[in-house]
């Protein structure tokens, strides 16, 4: 009898530590895709910007569409912290936002790598005066038609050209405040990144650092996961080397930064060639090329 439980221990260590080679395991995760409008928005510093006219109600709508814009940005780029920054610039609207080098400038004023600007109101004359501040808003009635422009420069975009978005809608006098806010709203949502569900594949070795990896992978912990994955990197082992290469490239996709992710994938098929190399490949490639 204990000849025979010896041997059952042999074979559960056997069963453990008989390889030497990785384990891979899926995540099922939502992978974070471009927005409606075509703006990739991932990494990069934001700001808004409205036309001041002079007009108290123009200047009041203008500021609600873009305050309630910028807090939509900050919701689904910054998990709610208050980064997107606002400014309020003075003008009639006369300039041309379309210019690539006025909203250059404005860029660089801002300090921002992508700047939004909202026009002032364009209201349709003919069909419901505005209030002037001398009577109750409240009080007159019929809707207001308008149009809204906004102008959209990502310094860090290679097509380094200005897009112009244009809203045409109408509301109440007395509920022009809460249509700033909805369609704030509306417009933020058009730059909101979508999401896609994915299974993506991890590595794993038989070790503390790994197992440790595993749990914040779990957690979507990817910060805390790369960081010690980077720590593991000057291992001879050059199989060991490009699974950690992979599993910072696959959290670097999963993150949207699909060039850092090619990156580091290139760098792991040059050490060896992991399964799941080249799926995980198409997948960054697609990402480029959207």
């Amino acid at each position: 009898m204990k000849n025979m439980f010896c041997f059952a221990a042999v074979l559960l260590s056997a069963t453990v530590f008989f390889s030497c080679g990785p384990s891979a395991y899926l995540l099922d995760i939502e992978t974070r895709q471009p927005s409606a409008a075509g703006v990739d928005l991932v990494g990069k510093s934001i700001s808004v910007v409205y036309l001041d006219s002079g007009a108290e109600e123009d200047s009041l709508f203008a500021a609600g569409i873009s305050s309630a814009f910028a807090d939509v940005l900050d919701e689904n780029y910054f998990g709610g912290d208050s980064l997107v920054s606002l400014f309020c610039l003075e003008g009639s609207g006369n300039e041309d936002y379309s210019s690539r080098d006025r909203m250059a400038d404005l860029v660089v004023d801002t300090g921002s790598d992508v700047l939004f600007l909202f026009s002032s109101p364009l209201f349709e004359e003919g069909k419901a005066a505005v209030s002037d501040g001398k009577d109750d808003a409240a009080s007159i009635s019929g809707t207001v038609p308008f149009t809204v422009d906004l102008f959209v420069y990502d310094s860090m975009d290679p097509r380094d050209t200005v897009l112009h978005f244009s809203g045409h809608s109408e509301s109440s006098v007395s509920d022009l405040e809460s249509m700033a806010g909805t369609l704030g709203r509306a417009s933020g949502k058009r730059f909101a990144p979508g999401w896609k569900a994915e299974e993506i594949v991890f590595f794993t070795y038989g070790s503390q650092s790994w197992y440790e990896t595993y749990y914040l992978v779990n957690g979507y912990e990817w910060k805390k996961a790369m960081d010690i994955w980077m720590t593991m990197l000057d291992t001879p082992n050059l199989e060991k080397r490009a699974c950690l290469e992979y599993n910072i490239a696959a959290a670097c996709y999963i993150q949207g930064d699909y060039r850092l992710a090619k990156e580091w994938l290139d760098l792991s098929q040059k050490d060896f060639r992991v399964y799941y190399s080249d799926t995980l490949m198409r997948k960054i490639e697609a990402g480029l090329a959207e």
